[in-house]
């Protein structure tokens, strides 16, 4: 996950720094920032409990969860001024892909407060909440890469960038089979919730009643 996102940003992000050819809000900076540390902290943590050093995992882990409170409200203005800058590029339906960053940001904020809750009595359910919250983070990174691809239709190119989170569900699956014999109820929860979503993003974010009431929520561009 940590290398798919540190690989998502050259051309709307690294480069642009460097060459200074588009200019960024301070806040753009800290949204960055704020990311990368919660990956890079993601990574610490999971080291730290395979190595079995749990009361320095436990430590870092209030950090944590100080951070994932922080990344809330960053997801959601980073929503605002992104349709603020479709609006500005001639976008006729700015707040379209916004539905998206509402989503992503939502689940995340579901599956990290679920992890959050269960840290002490279900450690099985929170290792599984975490490591999905930090799925879904990981997708809207990587969709620096595939909204370029061309020759695809919107709709099935919208639903298709999802599926680069799958292997990474397999995987955890795979992991319950072995470990448990079983799937684990955390496990068949998130697949589910992330299937149906997915697909229904794709329809959501194109009606007339999300993007008349998206400004309202989000507040106006």
């Amino acid at each position: 996950m940590a290398v798919i996102v540190l690989v998502s940003f050259p051309l709307t992000y690294y480069m642009p720094v460097i060459t200074a050819s588009r200019q960024f809000h301070t806040l753009h900076h800290i949204h960055g920032i704020a990311f990368f540390a919660w990956i890079g902290l993601y990574v610490v943590q999971t080291q730290l409990a395979a190595s079995r050093k749990i009361s320095r995992h436990r430590e870092i882990g209030l950090v944590g969860f100080l951070l994932s409170g922080a990344l809330i409200p960053l997801g959601i203005w980073m929503a605002q001024r992104a349709a603020e800058i479709r609006l500005t590029d001639g976008f006729s339906r700015p707040y379209e892909f916004t539905w998206y960053n509402v989503s992503d940001i939502g689940l995340f904020t579901v599956f990290m407060l679920g992890a959050i809750l269960l840290v002490t009595r279900h450690t099985d359910w929170h290792r599984r909440l975490i490591y999905v919250a930090a799925l879904c983070l990981m997708a809207p990174a990587a969709t620096r890469w595939t909204m370029k691809l061309p020759y695809l239709d919107p709709l099935v190119l919208d639903i298709a960038v999802y599926t680069i989170v799958y292997p990474f569900l397999i995987a955890l699956a795979l992991y319950d089979r072995r470990s448990l014999g079983k799937f684990h109820t955390a496990t068949v929860i998130s697949f589910v919730t992330l299937v149906t979503v997915h697909i229904s993003n794709a329809y959501i974010a194109r009606t007339d009643w999300w993007n008349d009431i998206a400004p309202g929520l989000i507040g106006p561009p």
